[in-house]
């Protein structure tokens, strides 16, 4: 038999998790659509403070906890692919381990920190924090199971001058911060620093703070007087009509559009389209289509375009360059292909178990990183989930890309957030790298930023639309396209270096 004390307790004992998961619902908010990306420097304190006095055991479900609501709500977007194309019963399953799998990583990070703070250094537990946490994310990132979608940095994507700190640090650097700020407070609520380590850490966060915000200003900058004169082509076709009617239909539509854009405005330099708009098969030869190649010679006009590519017995999603001049094909091939969509080890056991109209998991990663050069000019393009990755796109402004351009298909998540999520990435790409990013989506999010992050234009969801503007060309050099994910690598080192000088200290005390 129950009695009313064992009930009470039983609540008691599990009054652990509420501050978690408080903090998980507060951060929500710093997310589309209700954008409140200043809530991210605030909305973990809760989590935070209770993690203090929390045991191992509590801490990893504590945190496991926090993600959860967050977690569902930034990707329930995927909800729109999984329940019209899988069974209920197996979409309910993925959702549920897709989130699991996700709160898991907020988990370890709350073991961890548990961990810290039992070693009695504050000061140690207030840097430890936001280096675990960095670590946590950063391992979420690689692998063929790399995800980024609900990191918090991206919460900042409308502070252009916070996002200077991208440009020194990468995006690790807005999520140490952000983290680092909260752990002080928390530690310092549960007076755990002492007023020496307070002054220290708090030292420690305005220089790293501070140095984000100003050094990238003295970098140098050029190509201020370089244009590019583009028009930027969202068709609005549904997966369903891409499925139903064949890719003839698609291509012509595109090819109408930009017809009319070309009619209208003489002088373009660049026609951009968004993903997977044109089938090309390299078995029968590197070729364009021929209605592509008659407009663009007409117009005296280069088209960059999405492609399926089709070479030996490989499929790629790739970026093809159409120069107005030349008859050469060159393409890019997609390297970060989404986790069991475009790329599953066993796509054929996953197909026939699936019995899918659709193709899972089989595209195959490219190897090479392409530059395109259109009348002189350096362009870089990646594909859809690629623009999530800045240790990715990195390269391709170190090779001496004057613009990155995003080719995506968001259709496949109708008007929900997931659009903007995506979207929004291409400003941390934008500041990390200091050249200019522009998203080219065929239902919308069709959205550019500049080489600081400052957005320029953005399109409608679902909408068909012709973007026309005069891109200027302007690259800053920046640390991060330089040294890439040196944070991560940092914090992993001064936690292995701290951890090991406490385990010597310890063992020294020991008679």
């Amino acid at each position: 038999m129950i009695k009313g004390n064992d009930v009470q307790n039983g609540v008691c004992e599990g009054r652990f998790i509420i501050p978690a998961l408080l903090s998980g619902v507060l951060l929500i908010a710093a997310f589309p659509p209700f954008e409140q990306g200043y809530l991210a420097w605030f909305a973990l304190l809760p989590f935070f403070i209770s993690l203090v006095d929390l045991n191992p055991k509590r801490a990893f479900l504590a945190g496991v906890v926090f993600g959860l609501p967050l977690h569902l709500y930034l990707n329930l977007y995927l909800a729109n692919v999984l329940f019209p194309y899988l069974p209920t019963t197996l979409a309910l399953a993925a959702m549920a381990a897709m989130v699991i799998y996700i709160s898991l990583f907020h988990g370890f990070f709350a073991l961890a920190a548990s961990f810290a703070f039992r070693l009695n250094r504050a000061w140690f537990s207030a840097l430890a924090l936001p280096s675990t946490w960095l670590l946590t994310e950063y391992l979420r990132s690689v692998g063929f199971m790399g995800y980024n979608v609900g990191y918090i940095g991206y919460s900042q994507w409308q502070y252009p001058y916070i996002l200077n700190i991208s440009s020194l640090y990468g995006y690790w650097g807005l999520a140490f911060l952000i983290v680092l700020f909260q752990a002080i407070i928390a530690l310092a609520v549960k007076e755990k620093l002492r007023p020496k380590e307070l002054y220290l850490v708090s030292i420690v966060f305005v220089a790293i703070f501070f140095a984000g915000l100003f050094l990238p200003n003295l970098a140098s900058t050029d190509g201020k007087d370089e244009k590019l004169k583009v028009a930027l082509i969202q068709g609005n076709i549904s997966p369903e009509l891409v499925v139903a009617e064949g890719r003839e239909n698609v291509l012509n539509s595109y090819l109408d559009l930009s017809r009319t854009a070309l009619q209208e405005n003489p002088g373009l330099d660049l026609v951009a389209w968004p993903e997977t708009v044109v089938d090309l098969d390299f078995n029968r030869g590197r070729k364009h289509p021929v209605e592509l190649q008659e407009l663009a010679a007409e117009y005296g006009v280069s088209f960059l375009y999405g492609a399926r590519i089709r070479e030996e017995d490989k499929l790629f999603n790739s970026i093809v360059l159409l120069d107005s001049g030349e008859d050469e094909l060159t393409a890019y091939h997609k390297h970060r292909l989404v986790p069991f969509v475009e790329f599953f080890p066993m796509e054929e056991l996953l197909n026939r178990l699936l019995q899918l109209d659709l193709l899972l998991g089989s595209y195959s990663a490219g190897e090479e990183l392409t530059i395109f050069e259109l009348d002189g000019i350096p362009l870089a393009g990646v594909v859809c989930f690629e623009s999530y990755f800045g240790d990715h796109t990195r390269l391709f402004v170190e090779k001496g890309a004057r613009h990155i351009f995003v080719l995506t298909n968001d259709a496949w998540f109708g008007e929900s957030i997931g659009l903007e999520l995506h979207a929004q990435a291409a400003a941390i790409r934008a500041a990390e790298t200091g050249v200019g990013v522009t998203q080219v989506a065929n239902s919308g999010i069709t959205i550019s930023f500049d080489h600081l992050g400052q957005e320029l234009f953005r399109s409608d969801k679902s909408v068909v639309d012709t973007i026309l503007y005069d891109f200027n060309l302007t690259k800053r050099a920046t640390a991060y396209t330089r040294y890439g994910d040196y944070l991560p690598a940092a914090a992993a080192l001064f936690l292995f270096i701290s951890v090991f000088i406490y385990r010597l200290s310890f063992s020294r005390k020991i008679p």
